[in-house]
């Protein structure tokens, strides 16, 4: 499979790599929306579909409202909408500074609707699941692959940019985000099982329609994202961090934390799917609500109700260990 070197991180580009596999065509830019992000970007309404409605973006509720005509979405030409879905996807690009803050208005307004609500975003993330379900097994492989592929491309791209370049694109992301995205996209696709590819083709997805904007989500934990906490790494890199995500035998893992600073001092974690030692870990902070073991990828919760005085108590769920008194009056 060759490279791309023009690979991108815009909606209209990530989602092109699923109609390429089909051997279909990508949708017009509204029915795009609608396809991957149902009810979030784009209304429809209640009509038979069988005349023609003129489309409308209703600025304070962030959403572009349409109707059916024989079968598809009907836009109408407006010049307005397709200025905005041309900046939402990525598949063209306005000169107009007044649609391109509009595009970042639904940009925020959809972030905070995946971020705080939760049903949303599970009925997204049903949504992209049933779709990738419906693939045989030998598209399932091949999409594994593209992405893969894809994401190393996107590294490539932006880790061999001039700083003065990336920041004059249209729709610049933040290097953060971008590491962010990537990093995870590889990480689940480095699982090797169905809901790594799900999970990776969310990061791809969702984080080319939000750009700087997927940061919202990012600092949300949620399961269905596993955004990772602090990823090991010796210089703090992009480069680095994959490194040792592909290749962690090269690496040694060493708790450098504070014991003063410890929301549990004295407590010694262990991961509830492997056993492996937390606190030794690199990068390992109990301050955090969630420890992702860097050894099986298992999520573990770190609080009051997860400590144990044995193994046996852990075992069977009970004497959970209760703050000692003395620690309390030593502070």
């Amino acid at each position: 499979m060759e490279h791309n070197e023009n690979a991108d991180l815009r909606f209209g580009i990530v989602a092109g790599i699923y109609y390429d596999l089909l051997g279909k065509k990508l949708p017009k830019q509204v029915d795009l929306l609608e396809e991957w992000f149902p009810g979030l970007i784009v209304r429809i309404r209640d009509t038979d579909g069988s005349f023609k409605e003129e489309p409308e973006y209703i600025d304070r509720e962030y959403v572009i409202e349409v109707s059916r005509y024989n079968g598809y979405l009907y836009t109408g030409g407006d010049r307005r909408i397709s200025y905005i879905t041309g900046q939402l996807t990525g598949t063209s690009r306005s000169n107009s500074e007044k649609e391109r803050r509009t595009a970042d208005l639904v940009r925020r307004h959809v972030s905070r609707r995946l971020a705080n609500e939760t049903e949303t975003f599970l009925q997204f993330y049903e949504s992209a699941q049933a779709r990738l379900f419906e693939l045989t097994e030998e598209q399932i492989n091949d999409l594994h692959k593209r992405l893969w592929y894809f994401a190393f491309d996107l590294f490539d791209r932006y880790n061999g940019m001039e700083e003065y370049d990336r920041d004059n694109e249209p729709a610049a992301l933040d290097e953060d985000v971008s590491d962010r995205i990537i990093y995870n996209t590889l990480y689940q696709l480095n699982r090797y099982d169905a809901e790594g590819l799900i999970n990776a083709w969310l990061w791809l997805l969702t984080g080319s329609l939000l750009r700087n904007e997927a940061g919202r989500l990012t600092r949300n934990y949620d399961s269905s994202w596993v955004p990772l906490y602090r990823p090991p790494s010796e210089t703090g890199t992009l480069e680095d961090q994959l490194r040792f995500l592909l290749f962690p035998e090269e690496y040694e893992s060493v708790y450098y934390g504070d014991t003063k600073e410890a929301r549990f001092p004295g407590i010694e974690w262990y991961c509830d799917n492997c056993g492996d030692h937390l606190n030794l870990q690199e990068g390992f902070d109990d301050r955090l609500p969630v420890w992702q073991c860097r050894r099986c990828g298992v999520l573990n919760p770190l609080d009051d109700a997860h400590i144990f005085e044995s193994e046996e108590d852990a075992r069977i769920g009970r004497h959970i260990r209760e703050p000692d008194p003395a620690d309390e009056s030593d502070e």
